[in-house]
């Protein structure tokens, strides 16, 4: 799929896509546009004033709930994950993402769509600029309300993830992958965000949960799942999309690829969000210099 692996790289030209927000409800079309080498991945509020730039870094993320948004003073971009899931998927690593609400479209669920938007829109290389690795120097490990992470160094990006439930439609669910292009779109890319009867009432109530509707989500019933008339994408979907949620708060550390292997267990927005930082505070402690507060990646 990639002609230069090694090298950093943008979108050959615009695409875009339009939908609503999955949680906001406001309808939003979203373009991503080729960014510079460095550049790393912007959101821009095209809707407001001045068009404010976000950079899709750790230290922007303002809150984790059901989502991870990202902000700077008023300007505000909800349920970031899937679309920086599928630019890492992909191996862009420069690009700027036009919003014309205060959440991407959810188009269904997935990152699927973001995926093959981009797929049609071409990777263009920048030969000269090597991607940027995230190393470890040593085993990292985070555990909290019963979730836990451990991420040891190795050569190559490597995760497992067990999913555990109590409730007799979802058992417990673990899956190990190599999610290199190919393996992204064929068995992470498609999984769609999930969640059960039970909590929908308070999610709106919260004002969450406004676009949702089996267009864009399974639903998990006492007796039943609900999903639309295709029914599950894969017999562990669920698992496959914590996974894909990982992946997308994992690009906010800001690093093209993940040299390390990764073993979670229950992982969730807030948990994935706290141990993306501290992978990022070890890494820069290796490299020997502070982080920077914005920029490129």
């Amino acid at each position: 799929m990639r002609d230069h692996p090694e090298c950093q790289s943008t979108l050959r030209e615009p695409v875009t896509l339009e939908g609503i927000g999955l949680h906001t409800g406001n309808p939003s079309r979203i373009t991503f546009l080729p960014a510079p080498p460095d550049a790393g991945l912007r959101f821009i509020r095209a809707d407001l004033p001045g068009k404010p730039v976000i950079p899709a870094r750790l230290g922007f993320v303002v809150t984790t709930v059901r989502g991870t948004n990202i902000g700077l003073g008023e300007a505000k971009v909800h349920t970031v994950e899937h679309v920086l899931a599928a630019l890492t998927g992909i191996g862009i690593d420069n690009a700027d993402i036009e919003v014309t609400a205060n959440e991407p479209p959810a188009m269904d669920g997935s990152a699927l769509p973001f995926f093959q938007a981009l797929t049609g829109a071409g990777i263009h290389p920048y030969p000269d600029h090597p991607k940027r690795y995230l190393h470890i120097p040593e085993e990292i490990v985070y555990a909290d309300q019963g979730s836990s992470y451990r991420a040891v160094p190795a050569e190559n990006f490597e995760i497992t993830a067990t999913l555990i439930h109590d409730h007799p439609l979802v058992p417990r669910l673990t899956l190990t992958l190599r999610p290199d292009p190919e393996i992204f779109l064929s068995q992470i890319a498609a999984a769609r965000t999930f969640c059960f009867e039970h909590e929908i009432a308070f999610l709106r109530e919260l004002g969450l949960a406004q676009g949702g509707s089996l267009e864009n989500a399974v639903v998990i019933c006492p007796d039943r799942i609900m999903t639309d008339a295709a029914g599950l994408r894969f017999p562990d979907e669920f698992v496959r999309h914590k996974l894909l949620d990982l992946i997308g708060d994992m690009t906010l550390i800001g690093r093209s690829l993940f040299r390390m292997r990764l073993e979670v267990v229950r992982p969730g927005h807030a948990h994935n969000i706290e141990f993306a930082r501290r992978l990022s505070e070890a890494a820069m402690k290796m490299r020997g210099r502070i982080p920077m507060p914005t920029g490129g990646r």
